[in-house]
């Protein structure tokens, strides 16, 4: 019997960086989620806003939007 899948430990997750996950939440953003960001997570809306948009560090404030926006499809350009 083979032991190779008692032995795993998981799967390979990459951690992504600030600058990938600001990117998937800015193709991904509706209108009124920074209202929303701000409202859950006791920040002004332009602190989120600023986070948002790279000008300060918030993990917390990255990782809910990014958590957020996860499941959504990318907002197309053309889009009628």
């Amino acid at each position: 019997m083979s032991t190779h899948n008692q032995t795993r430990t998981g799967s390979t997750y990459r951690k992504l960086t600030a600058r990938a996950k600001r990117a998937i939440i800015a193709s991904r953003k509706r209108q009124g989620d920074g209202i929303r960001i701000a409202f859950l997570t006791g920040y002004s809306e332009s602190h989120v806003s600023n986070v948002l948009h790279g000008r300060y560090k918030n993990e917390h404030i990255l990782n809910f939007a990014y958590n957020m926006v996860r499941g959504r499809l990318k907002n197309t350009a053309g889009r009628a």
